[in-house]
């Protein structure tokens, strides 16, 4: 009788971030490829049902905790991605608790006479020091632990003085792909070796092309894309980064719309999530603009895969909303964010391949519209496969039978 196959997915599925939300449609849609039975599970630190905005309803980091434990036959865990290495039981309790967030702007000095990250764990219930690095000896029934996409270009060296069992933890996980060429040296200067493979979400556009889309998509949107497919702009930005800028981006996004009349603004929000905030910072720019601008705020996470498919171009700060460019074949132009700029240098289309700063949102804009459709087809190819090769190393150790 064949082996069952169990996969716990965890991660930051319990919230709205449109990257985290990605993860697990992408790596369950590509484990079934494979045509090999396997149950799927999916966890985050609360209990959550996004299924309405395209998201995977989640159990708790408790019953993590219990499946990890059960030795139910084969059972593999895939931390699904984003930038879990850094992660700590305060970060995570800052995105789903407004009033912890409120202390924000103190943590540093609380943290010196008080154990903010042993305070949250304690509140989140978390059995492990940082929430989503461990390996399958933590636990009673874990045959292997999969580290799939993830990032740590900004990773702070000192988080392996603060957490001394880090290094080795990571340095005994099963398999550990990193995302860009940054992580990849930051964990190596630890003695940490990892494999390098584009972000998995590369892969949204094979199992979610136009005509599946269009089908899921709001009539709103629908509506829209039909009537401006391929003449609007994507423009979406994170809320910290927009602060005290805001004059200057509309004043470059005028400057765009100006040279180029057939362009129309599309704003949209990938990110509502706490600590992200598109939303606020859409409304705040959107008043200071002297060209017409559509402004979407209820959106699914198909609305943003369409209306990025089928734009002229990507503008943000969103990796994930660049990496949605890169899948549909669409240019895009990355603001300055230093996990964006380190993906881009690894991934990106030369002329492309890195963020611009506010003053230069133009200019970035016709560098990006003045790329070949060619590269950008031969570009989502390569990344395509080279995602697919990492995840049959994947189903070689979570699929059995």
């Amino acid at each position: 009788m064949a082996t069952k196959s169990n996969v716990l997915i965890v991660g930051a599925f319990d919230r709205f971030n449109y990257g985290d939300l990605l993860f697990p449609l992408v790596i369950e849609a590509q484990l079934h490829t494979y045509g090999q039975p396997f149950d799927a599970s999916f966890f985050g630190i609360i209990n959550s049902n996004l299924s309405e905005l395209g998201g995977k309803p989640t159990e708790d980091i408790r019953a993590f905790y219990r499946r990890c434990n059960e030795g139910r036959e084969h059972t593999s865990i895939i931390v699904a991605g984003g930038e879990a290495v850094a992660v700590t039981w305060s970060s995570l309790l800052l995105a789903l608790n407004n009033v912890f967030k409120r202390t924000h702007r103190f943590h540093h000095r609380i943290n010196k006479v008080f154990d903010l990250n042993a305070f949250a764990k304690r509140v989140l219930h978390g059995q492990t020091d940082l929430p989503f690095v461990f390996t399958s000896s933590d636990f009673q029934g874990v045959d292997n632990v999969i580290f799939n996409s993830l990032g740590g270009s900004e990773l702070d060296p000192a988080i392996f003085d603060r957490f001394p069992g880090l290094g080795d933890k990571l340095r005994h996980v099963d398999y550990f792909a990193v995302r860009d060429e940054a992580t990849q040296r930051n964990l190596a200067a630890q003695g940490v070796r990892t494999s390098m493979y584009p972000d998995s979400a590369i892969l949204m556009s094979k199992f979610y092309p136009g005509p599946i889309l269009a089908g899921r998509v709001s009539p709103q949107i629908g509506q829209y894309v039909a009537e401006r497919q391929g003449t609007y702009l994507f423009f979406q930005i994170k809320n910290n980064h927009a602060k005290n800028n805001e004059l200057r981006i509309a004043q470059q996004l005028d400057a765009l719309v100006e040279r180029h009349p057939d362009v129309h603004l599309c704003f949209c929000p990938i990110g509502k999530a706490l600590n992200h905030d598109d939303h606020l910072a859409l409304q705040r720019i959107a008043p200071l603009l002297k060209h017409p601008c559509t402004v979407f705020d209820e959106v699914t996470i198909w609305d943003i895969m369409y209306l990025i498919a089928h734009a002229k171009a990507y503008m943000g700060t969103s990796l994930h909303g660049a990496i949605t460019a890169m899948s549909y074949a669409v240019p895009y132009v990355g603001l300055t964010v230093r996990k964006l700029n380190s993906y881009l240098q690894t991934w990106g289309v030369e002329g492309i391949n890195h963020t611009v700063s506010f003053e230069e949102l133009r200019e970035g804009f016709e560098k990006a519209i003045g790329v070949d459709s060619a590269s950008l087809n031969q570009s989502r190819e390569q990344q395509i496969q080279a995602a697919e090769d990492s995840f049959l190393r994947i189903k070689r150790l979570v699929l059995h039978g």
